[in-house]
């Protein structure tokens, strides 16, 4: 055994474990639950595990951090308590029947003030009564406990039972659930509540997007409006480009700042949405003629939500897409007046170069008319020196003859050196 703990992957003991967390208690008909449903934020989450740690210790059970749902017994009952993503569920399980089927749920709870103790904010509440056909027969008219316009009844686990609801909060403060036992099986009619409850939760939960889908639906219009005239005023060329593109780049800022504020909330909508569609599907639905059913309900009213939830990510990203176009579009068309703006200036310097050239040119014949005539004065000071020590030297004659060829030896001199530096330049 030592050498197979030694071998084992890290995760084997948490993934054994987390396949055995979230299996309900098995239930025997007939009994009455109710769930507490509250949102808690993940600053609140250690109050609540130092909460149920106390809770289990002094029901002589152990509740650690890495537990996700525990089942204590408590007050005759048993407390069952899971905890999800952004959500906590307590549900009270009482067996046996009472007079009413449907009562304050605080009489589930220790004391009246019990959830005071309990971080988080109350999202929903709902009781449930499993009853036996004999007990079904002597409430009388089952039809008085829910409203009539939005009643739902429908086969359920192979129409091994029926629910009747009404999802709306009635006079106690919380919804009712009514479901029919006819031949399930403990652990079978444990699994159904679960699928109910859990619905009702995902349900709920994925309509937490659709207030902020119709505020984000505001502002997506504002914006879209917005880049409709940026964009006209781009095609007809109405505005300083800069100026254009600075508005793009603050609605830009703007659109992504949408998207972050919601796309968390749109996200987890759509997750939800798809795991009532799951619960539906696992309760083996048989819908009863003339009555509303558990999935005509879900598509009815959810559907339409979810669908707008779902139009506010399109346009969203459709939105952000247009953006960055419009904004490519403009930063193109002010590069090419950059580009033009660069010719210009590249022919304007060439047009200076070619002066410059010209008026080196002319600089370069002013000097050797320059150096030829101080060559010239320099070789008439040397025939004067000369007529010093040679008396009998004609300076005139030589003075002629100097002159000329003074002036072709310079300009000799000069035309080699400008060819020099020509092939030092082409090299």
């Amino acid at each position: 055994m030592t050498g197979l703990h030694n071998r084992s992957h890290p995760l084997r003991d948490v993934l054994d474990k987390e396949l055995q967390q979230r299996t309900f208690p098995a239930l025997s008909a007939p009994c009455r639950l109710c769930q507490f449903m509250l949102t808690v934020s993940p600053a609140s989450r250690s109050s609540e595990l130092s909460f149920m740690q106390q809770l289990a210790s002094q029901q002589g059970s152990h509740f650690s951090e890495t537990d996700h749902d525990i089942n204590l017994p408590l007050f005759g009952g048993t407390l069952r308590f899971e905890k999800h993503g952004e959500f906590s569920s307590y549900v009270f399980i009482q067996p046996g029947s009472e007079k009413q089927l449907f009562d304050d749920p605080l009489d589930f709870l220790p004391g009246k003030n019990w959830l005071d103790d309990i971080p988080g904010q109350v999202f929903r509440v709902v009781q449930l009564s499993v009853v036996t056909p004999a007990q079904l027969k002597a409430n009388g008219n089952i039809n008085m406990l829910f409203n009539p316009d939005n009643c739902i009844s429908s086969l359920l686990a192979g129409q091994k039972a029926r629910i009747w609801t009404d999802f709306q909060k009635h006079a106690e403060g919380a919804g009712r659930m009514l479901l029919l036992d006819q031949g399930l099986s403990p652990a079978a009619l444990g699994r159904l509540v679960q699928q109910l409850f859990d619905l009702g939760n995902y349900r709920k939960l994925s309509l937490l997007g659709w207030p902020m889908s119709r505020q984000a639906l505001a502002k997506l219009n504002l914006l879209e409006q917005q880049l409709s005239d940026i964009t006209q005023r781009i095609e007809h060329q109405r505005s300083d480009d800069e100026r254009l593109l600075n508005e793009i780049t603050t609605m830009a800022a703007q659109t992504e700042h949408l998207i972050a504020e919601t796309s968390s909330r749109l996200q987890a909508t759509a997750a939800y949405y798809q795991l009532t569609l799951d619960r539906i599907k696992g309760l083996n639905e048989t819908p009863i003629e003339g009555l509303l059913s558990l999935q005509d309900f879900t598509e009815r009213r959810l559907t339409p939500a979810f669908r707008t939830s779902e139009s506010v990510v399109f346009r969203q990203n459709a939105l952000s897409g247009r953006l960055g176009r419009s904004t490519e579009l403009l930063r193109t068309r002010i590069n090419l007046k950059l580009e033009q703006q660069n010719q210009q200036l590249l022919a304007s310097m060439d047009k200076r170069a070619k002066l410059q050239l010209n008026m080196q040119q002319m600089v370069e014949g002013l000097s050797l008319v320059a150096i030829s005539y101080y060559a010239v004065q320099l070789a008439d000071k040397a025939l004067y020196a000369l007529s010093y020590w040679l008396p009998g030297l004609n300076v005139g004659k030589w003075q002629s003859i100097s002159l000329p060829l003074v002036v072709v030896i310079v300009a000799g001199v000069l035309l080699w050196i400008n060819r020099q530096l020509h092939r030092d330049k082409s090299t």
